[in-house]
């Protein structure tokens, strides 16, 4: 598994799934319809003076609205439009440890590990006890294979016991360990995150690499079922069921797998892979 996990419930999105270098404009491109979350932040900047309310309601948080409108467009895969507005949410007087954390992972998707850094530990200085903030960090200390830096933050996170999401970071812990080749401490990790979350598919995932690596192969797809069943078009998930149902000699069943795959995701890492396992097997049924 090579994606970390990022920002608790608004997560994998952006991890897991976390990340498409895109630009457009601040409203999008034309003839496209903003979603809810952008709509609502575009209309609390837009909306014409109203004293009355301000004085019922209080002025309007402006870090606050430049913040969810950089997340909207961040989790829309906008990163460049993401970074402009949570600037704008800089500029403006209030608490930014928010607004930094969305900065660090927006600069992460742009490839911009300098600046993610920094925003990271910005975020860190203003709020130095959030958990979510540790995984995002250590998530991206992960990415760039400071294993043991990676797992400082992690710990923290999971220290935490109103952590929102531990599966998040026992999963990164995970692979961390895994990375080490501490495959022990990773499948203790593993074993956490399905505590917090049974059937939570990228550790169901990771265990089924260590598995497969291991030659446990019946053991490797029995956790690739629960995460397909989650799942379908997991394209790390069929890569790997092909691989195993290719080494038993279910030639077959690996075909198709490798072309659920491709069908799935035919542009990502695993997509290309099973693309070049289909030109393998070549055109025989």
């Amino acid at each position: 598994m090579n994606k970390a996990l990022r920002i608790g419930g608004q997560g994998l999105l952006l991890v897991f799934t976390v990340f498409f270098v895109a630009s457009c404009g601040i409203f999008g491109d034309k003839g496209k319809a903003l979603n809810p979350a952008e709509e609502a932040a575009a209309a609390a900047r837009h909306a014409p003076p109203n004293p009355a309310a301000s004085l019922q309601a209080g002025p309007p948080d402006q870090v606050a609205i430049y913040t969810s409108l950089g997340t909207a467009y961040l989790q829309n895969g906008h990163p460049r439009a993401a970074v402009r507005e949570l600037q704008e949410a800089l500029a403006q007087p209030g608490k930014h440890g928010d607004t930094y954390n969305v900065l660090g992972l927006a600069y992460q998707a742009l490839g911009q590990g300098k600046l993610a850094s920094e925003s990271f530990r910005h975020a860190l200085a203003e709020d130095p006890g959030n958990p979510q903030f540790h995984n995002n960090y250590g998530a991206f200390l992960l990415e760039q294979g400071d294993y043991a830096a990676a797992i400082q933050e992690l710990r923290k996170a999971v220290a935490d016991p109103l952590y929102g999401t531990p599966e998040f970071a026992w999963t990164n812990l995970a692979v961390a360990y895994h990375k080490l080749k501490e495959e022990q401490k990773a499948l203790a990790a593993i074993e956490k995150a399905l505590y917090f979350k049974p059937g939570y598919p990228p550790a169901l995932l990771l265990w089924a690499q260590m598995d497969w690596q291991e030659g446990n192969l019946q053991n490797a797809f029995a956790h690739l079922q629960g995460v397909l069943a989650q799942e379908p078009d997991n394209a790390e998930a069929l890569l790997l069921a092909g691989q195993i149902a290719k080494r038993q000699g279910q030639v077959a069943r690996a075909r198709e797998f490798w072309e659920r795959c491709v069908n799935a995701s035919p542009y990502s890492a695993a997509g290309k892979q099973a693309q070049s396992e289909l030109l393998g097997l070549g055109t025989t049924p």
